[in-house]
């Protein structure tokens, strides 16, 4: 429970307020529990609490999903986004590193690029569509 020191007129109380946000306020008051009623509309400001806040538990991120199989070919989208272009053609080669496509997602333009050598055998979105995470782009054949 958050200790305040609270100063009116020249006296100084320690204040321990279990929920500020609850209606009456119960405070403790120098070890007097008291209710304390807010008459404005403004909800109560609380600056410096004396003891540190407790920290609040941090979330465990889930482990990402399989990548394809080795050797499927398939070029998935590393996140879901709208397709707004695509730099390659149906039997284009390609390096490690060229742009295959661009995925926009929450107005970040990502591009999309060959992690290996191959060949386009097929493209399976069009631009302007609406990709799933995971879902195939396209096709690289060894």
């Amino acid at each position: 429970m958050p200790i305040y020191h609270v100063t009116i007129g020249d006296k100084k109380y320690t204040v321990e307020i279990a929920n500020p946000n609850a209606r009456p306020v119960q405070a403790i008051v120098d070890g007097e529990t008291i209710a304390v009623q807010i008459e404005n509309s403004m909800p109560p400001v609380i600056t410096a609490p004396t003891t540190a806040p407790v920290p609040a538990s941090v979330p465990v991120a889930a482990p990402p999903p399989a990548a394809p199989p080795a050797g499927s070919g398939d070029v998935t989208a590393p996140l879901p986004g709208v397709l707004v272009a695509i730099a390659v053609q149906v039997g284009e080669a390609v390096a490690v590193g060229t742009e295959l496509c661009v995925l926009e997602a929450m107005k970040m333009k990502n591009p999309i690029k060959a992690t290996r050598a191959g060949k386009v055998t097929a493209i399976h979105v069009t631009v302007g569509q609406q990709v799933p995470y995971g879902a195939p782009l396209l096709t690289l054949a060894s």
